[in-house]
């Protein structure tokens, strides 16, 4: 078993991630505005399926601008606007996502009921929820690879009740630092929200990651407050603001 991350190890390696997209040590900037080119921009992001040719990191009175460089044109003539000025001004152009960084800070869960670390044994109920929470989708060739790749690590957890999966948080491949930091995915059951399932599965996720010496990670959509909630709900607090050009 890996060491305990303490709350200062989870800081840094958090600040880490972010500056990866930042494309610079977010850590060492002060208040203001900062415009990075970045090539790494242009990369397709493991995980993710996309690029995100303009990342825009806000927190405590920074912010990163970080920017493919075929989009200098776009940038560079806003250098010298405050920080909510460039963001309007490449929102109005781009329509950038908005998404709510989360960092870990302090473990909230203790009982978490009848929520358990899947094995590879569980595959036929993860089937059935995946199927169920995506019905449209075909798992043919890739959802069983996926799927015991991860448990083999440990790294899905579950709300389980009479032999059925109600929540189930995943581990997605991380585009950075992966081993170090996981980002939590989650979907519940539609008539089993509201009921606590999802906090207990979070909170297990986070316990189970902690253990193994890797940082609890989480985002979403700004508008997403049930997930922010959740997050919260699970020991997250709000780190930063990013806004996203994703291609």
């Amino acid at each position: 078993m890996s060491p305990k991350l303490s709350r200062e190890n989870i800081k840094n390696i958090t600040e880490s991630f972010y500056s990866k997209f930042c494309g610079t040590d977010i850590s060492a900037l002060s208040k203001g505005a900062y415009f990075v080119s970045s090539a790494e921009r242009e990369n397709e992001m493991r995980g993710l399926g996309c690029k995100y040719t303009i990342y825009i990191l806000v927190k405590d009175g920074l912010c990163v601008v970080s920017y493919s460089p075929k989009y200098k044109g776009a940038v560079e003539p806003l250098r010298n606007l405050c920080a909510d000025d460039v963001i309007a001004a490449l929102n109005k152009q781009f329509k950038l996502k908005k998404r709510r960084l989360m960092v870990f800070d302090n473990e909230i869960i203790s009982d978490f009921r009848s929520a358990k670390i899947l094995e590879n044994a569980d595959y036929h109920l993860f089937e059935t929820f995946f199927t169920t929470i995506f019905p449209h989708s075909n798992p043919e060739g890739w959802l069983y690879e996926y799927f015991t790749e991860k448990t083999a690590d440990g790294l899905f957890t579950a709300y389980v009740s009479d032999n059925r999966l109600l929540s189930v948080c995943d581990a997605p491949d991380m585009p950075y630092m992966a081993g170090k930091i996981q980002h939590t995915g989650i979907n519940t059951l539609k008539d089993e929200r509201r009921k606590g399932y999802a906090k207990c599965a979070a909170g297990l996720a986070v316990k189970n990651l902690l253990e193994k010496g890797i940082c609890p990670q989480w985002d979403c959509a700004y508008e997403n407050n049930a997930s922010a909630k959740l997050a919260e709900a699970v020991g997250y607090r709000e780190y930063a603001l990013a806004y996203i050009l994703e291609e």
